[in-house]
């Protein structure tokens, strides 16, 4: 075995017997990594990863608690998440193990710089479209900003709404642009209740039906500020504020849109919204626990949401829910 073969890389092990992970720490030190630390607690892998940051954690037991802990918004942001088990089959790496997860290492390394050389090559031939397109961004950040003002409930409901839809977005397997798009124009959902009058907005209680009629007039009117526009940007945009409260059975509004008509983008805020507006409290209603929330969405599904999102929102564990309830 080459005894530095894991030279220059950091490593994190977590969970299992503080036995187990302390020999598999001395395996690691001896295959030449200058850096293991050990958190048997998950209670103390998130503050070790970003003490340490790691460029591997491997975990001796389930690879999902670590996973989720480490990223609970699935954005495939932190370090690699291996169980010991599926690089060796058993507790130790050996050498087969050591070499395997060498090459992982090496393969995320050369795709992280092959990612920074395609950067380089392509800086000066997108620079136009890049300020074109930090243009087109700054413009959607001020309008959620303005809408902000305005909301209902906290500015907070915005962010938890583009958090959640970015979760269900890359559940659904949507193209990475767009999910890049998703999370941009879901804090602009509300955006058109700027013109609904605060006698209307913050009233505490039940709307009477021409009061409702006036709310529901900001998908419209918020649309209006985006539309025609040659911009996937605020393409996407446009759709999540129009149609987010269309229904999958076709009784939502302001168009009545059913099923597969209704933009993918829209039906994919649309159940962001309803759980986060479940989960708070507002002028009209008191806050839901995660349980009830969650059980409502489920229950909605092939009526009120698009099956498939729901389907998605079922794999998220509800830990997930509480722990986004209480982000921002």
């Amino acid at each position: 075995m080459e005894h530095l073969v894991l030279a220059g890389s950091r490593v994190l092990v977590a969970g299992g017997e503080r036995e187990a992970a302390d020999a598999l720490g001395a395996e690691l030190r001896a295959a030449g990594s200058p850096s293991v630390q050990i958190a048997p607690g998950l209670e103390q892998v998130a503050a070790h990863a970003a003490a340490a940051a790691p460029d591997v954690v491997l975990v001796l037991g389930p690879v999902a608690p670590v996973r989720t802990l480490l990223d609970p918004l699935g954005l495939e942001a932190g370090p690699p998440v291996i169980a010991v088990e599926d690089l060796a089959g058993g507790r130790r790496l050996g050498e087969a193990g050591l070499a395997h997860l060498r090459l992982l290492l090496e393969h995320r390394a050369m795709r992280r710089r092959l990612g920074e050389l395609e950067a380089i090559v392509a800086s000066q031939a997108l620079a136009a479209f890049r300020d074109t397109e930090t243009v087109r961004l700054d413009a959607l950040d001020r309008l959620a900003q303005a809408a902000e003002y305005r909301d209902d409930n906290t500015p907070e409901h915005m962010q938890r709404v583009g958090a959640l839809s970015v979760r269900l977005a890359r559940g659904l397997g949507l193209p990475d642009r767009t999910v890049r798009l998703v999370r941009r124009a879901a804090p602009l959902h509300d955006l058109g209740k700027i013109a609904i009058p605060d006698s209307i907005l913050l009233k505490p209680g039940r709307l009477d039906p021409e009061e409702y009629a006036v709310i529901q007039t900001h998908a419209v009117l918020g649309a209006r500020v985006l539309a025609d526009s040659r911009s996937d940007i605020f393409e996407v945009a446009e759709q999540v504020v129009r149609s987010h409260h269309e229904r999958w059975d076709g009784t939502g509004y302001p168009d009545g849109l059913s099923g597969e008509a209704i933009p993918v983008v829209a039906r994919v805020v649309h159940v962001a919204d309803v759980f986060d507006v479940l989960l708070h409290e507002r002028p009209y209603k008191e806050a839901w626990t995660v349980e009830q929330a969650v059980a409502e969405i489920r229950a909605g599904a092939g009526t009120q949401f698009d099956p498939a999102v729901v389907a998605v929102y079922d794999e998220i564990p509800d830990r997930t829910f509480e722990r986004l309830r209480r982000t921002l």
